[in-house]
Order: structure tokens, then sequence, then C-alpha cells
């Protein structure tokens, strides 16, 4: 079975170089051009890398792909960008790629950085120990990592407690019983971490604003995240930004 591997790229010049360079390798390769299309082909392609460009539609957009992928998948990205000044090289290394290609690059680097990547995380896989394995598996019941799985998934939407009751197969008193048996909080209060450690995150690595924050977590207003976030953290999302990301 062929390695897929997803190029988030908006210049279809470079994007079609890319393609065609991979193609070749004998890669598996599907193109993005954006943020929400990034997200939605985790899910859908499946890719086990990323080539991701730093500046797509928006500036630092890449970047803010990056921040997702660092706090919420183990799946590893590489950026390609233009850039190479101090102040964005700095910014980068926040969000933990594996690699950085610039701009123009050769085949063989783009080759390169991806067999070196694959081998490291096959070799971080096989480094796991057995035990450790056995254990987060049965950390958990099935029908409660289900619904963890279905939280994860979709932690940028509404995720209502129905939808969990529904995903995980046990009654409603059962399933709140036993979530909060296991993983120490109701699921409303889990739900709430997850977000707000996610929203902790854009803060600091992103040039989001607070509104696109908040769409992108699921809140309907900027005030419902806001006064959320301040509940959280005990600062307003902008004076959070300012005294961590100065």
């Amino acid at each position: 079975m062929k390695t897929k591997i997803l190029v988030v790229e908006d210049d279809k010049l470079v994007s079609f170089e890319i393609k065609s360079i991979l193609d070749n390798n004998g890669f598996d390769v599907n193109i993005c051009e954006s943020y929400a299309c990034c997200i939605k082909n985790l899910d859908t392609f499946k890719p086990e890398l990323i080539l991701l460009d730093i500046d797509l539609s928006k500036k630092y957009e890449g970047i803010q792909i990056g921040s997702y992928l660092n706090s919420k998948s183990n799946l590893p990205f590489i950026y390609i960008t233009g850039y190479t000044d101090i102040e964005t090289l700095k910014r980068i290394q926040t969000t933990k790629p594996v690699g950085y290609l610039s701009k123009p690059f050769r085949e063989i680097d783009i080759i390169n950085n991806i067999e070196l990547a694959l081998y490291n995380k096959k070799a971080s896989l096989d480094n796991v120990i057995n035990e450790a394995e056995v254990e987060e598996e049965s950390k958990y019941s099935k029908p409660i990592k289900r619904a963890l799985e279905y939280i994860d998934t979709n932690i940028n939407q509404e995720i209502k407690t129905s939808e969990l009751i529904r995903v995980s197969g046990w009654s409603k008193f059962h399933f709140i019983r036993e979530f909060a048996k296991e993983v120490g909080v109701t699921p409303y209060q889990y739900i709430f971490e997850q977000k707000m450690n996610l929203a902790s995150s854009k803060l600091k690595n992103t040039y989001q604003t607070v509104k696109e924050i908040a769409f992108d977590l699921g809140y309907t207003s900027n005030s419902s995240f806001t006064n959320a976030f301040v509940k959280h953290s005990g600062l307003s999302p902008s004076n959070f930004r300012k005294k961590y990301c100065r």
C-alpha cells in the first residue's frame, strides 16, 4: 500500500510540481488549499505525513494548521516556505514540525525529508513498550474510548452529551456515571477543558483573532467564548495572548 501524503499548498503550480514528484516516487498524494480542507482530510484521506506551506489564503495559515496538528495529532508535518527570516523560524519551531523545506526546493530534498520523517515516526512507534500499550488500552472501557475519540474528532464543533451517549451505546445514566468514574470529570467538564486547552494553544501559537478561535471551537458568539475562557483561565483571551505572547 502506498504511503499517503497530504500537500497543503494554495499555489497550484507549486502543488502540481510537488504532486508530480511524489507520484513519480510512489506516494499516494492529495492536495488541499486551506485550513478547513486540511482538517477534513485528516479523517477522509488519513495521511501519514503532511507537506504544509506556511502561507495559504491567509498569512501564516499554515502555522495555524501546524499548531492544531501539534496539539491534537501525532501526525508528522514538514513546512514548505519561502520565508527564511528569524521571526518566522522561531514561530514555526513552537509547532514542532519534523522538517523545513525552503523554496525553491529540489526533488531530492523533498524525498529525503519525507523518508527521514517516516523512518523516525516508525522508530518512535517501535520503541513504545508493550506494557505501556496494554495499560493504555485497558485504561478506558470501549464505550468511553469511543466517546473520547468522538470528542477529539469533533472538538471544533458543539458537542452534545446526547451524541456521546449514542456513540457509547449505553443509557444516559450509565454513561454519565461511568464517564465520571473512568475519566475523573463529567462529559461537560472534559469537553470544556479540551476546548479551553486548544484555545490557549491557538492564542499562544497562531495569529487567529479571538473571533476566529471562538468560531473554530464551535462557539456561536465571541462573548460566550470569552466568558468561558475567563472562567477557565481568569483572563480574557486578549489579555491571555498579551501575557504569554510577548
